[in-house]
């Protein structure tokens, strides 16, 4: 039986910290290119923008000039992880040589986001990029639209969180000349890019190295589509710090994602045309980015449809196979997960102490 406390962290929200700004910013970031792509009928672009875009998530605490470095230094290996995927995907056997490369990259980009503290930690997100985007077969041609996309989005979020921070900088300076005594919350330093805590070698390629490749090959070798979403949910809990929120989180993942699928059955249920999915995209990665950092499972019941409304967009599936694969996939990669915090638990794992 699962203990009180557990299914209090499993379930409660946080209080809210001014999410609204991150959130409106990280939506537009998404919107903008989807809706420039949209217009020029490029919609099989729509993974290059949305990827690009995701970097507007970064360092969403710090300070504007470390804000920005944080999140270039994000997109830039946003952008490497989409043209690596573009790179696996020219291969027919694309399934089996994404395995190897990702936990290569994702073992990599676990060290690089540790050390900098990137904001959110981990590597869900390249991982992510990359496998989407090896997931469909393509050209040489495609190198080229990926790279500019991509950089034209990450350019975009970059944009909009100067001018946003400009923005309140300005409405602020108004609010104190109307009014002296307005009160005002300290700001959150959050923590600078630097250093990072250190963990042996052996943290990054047991948990991410070997995991990813442990739960892509089983998933690849069962036959179910779309093997990188059990990629991606093996890698989830690991960024964790410690054994028991790496537990926590992973069946945070399980819970809130298998809710989510059948939200998003609901949504794609009446087939909504292009537009309407883009829309959805933007609402949903509004609602992510309020809950994210409240509650995972209650951030799931939107990320969960905003990631399969990316995957419909740019490559329409049929619904049905498109839910059971984000089901059995993420059961799957979480189960690996566990069994690796599991076995490796304080078995010299430094900066694991519960």
């Amino acid at each position: 039986m699962a203990p009180p406390s557990f299914l209090r962290d499993l379930f409660r929200i946080q209080p809210a910290r001014g999410e609204w700004t991150v959130a409106i910013r990280a939506a537009l970031s998404v919107l903008l290119p989807l809706l420039v792509l949209w217009g020029a009928d490029r919609l099989d672009w729509a993974m290059y923008a949305s990827f690009g875009a995701l970097s507007s998530i970064f360092g969403r605490t710090l300070p504007l000039p470390e804000r920005l470095r944080s999140q270039a230094e994000a997109g830039l290996t946003l952008i490497l992880a989409i043209l690596l995927g573009v790179a696996v995907a020219l291969s027919p056997g694309r399934e089996w040589l994404l395995i190897p490369v990702a936990a290569v990259f994702a073992t990599g980009i676990a060290v690089v986001s540790h050390r900098r503290n990137w904001h959110p930690p981990g590597v869900l997100f390249h991982v992510f990029a990359l496998g989407a985007c090896a997931s469909t077969a393509r050209t040489v041609a495609d190198l080229v639209p990926a790279a500019l996309v991509s950089a034209a989005a990450l350019a975009l979020s970059l944009a909009l969180t100067y001018l946003t921070s400009l923005g309140r900088h300005l409405w602020r300076r108004h609010i104190a000349r109307v009014a002296q005594t307005w009160p005002r919350r300290p700001a959150d330093p959050g923590t600078l890019p630097g250093d990072g805590p250190e963990w042996p070698l052996r943290h990054y390629l047991v948990r991410y190295g070997l995991g990813v490749v442990l739960a892509g090959s089983v998933a690849t070798a069962i036959g179910i589509g779309h093997p990188y979403w059990a990629i991606v949910s093996v890698v989830v809990p690991m960024a964790a710090p410690t054994a028991s929120a790496r537990l926590l989180r992973g069946t945070q993942r399980v819970v809130g994602t298998l809710v989510g699928v059948l939200i998003t059955w609901a949504v794609l249920a009446f087939a909504p045309p292009p537009l309407a999915l883009i829309l959805i995209i933007a609402v949903m990665q509004l609602g992510a980015e309020l809950f994210i950092g409240r509650n995972y499972t209650v951030a799931l019941l939107f990320i969960t449809p905003l990631a399969l409304c990316m995957v419909q967009l740019g490559h329409p599936l049929p619904v049905a196979q498109l839910m059971a694969d984000r089901a059995i996939e993420t059961v799957l990669g979480v189960a690996v997960a566990m069994a690796i915090t599991l076995i490796t638990r304080e078995r010299r794992q430094r900066g694991d102490a519960e």
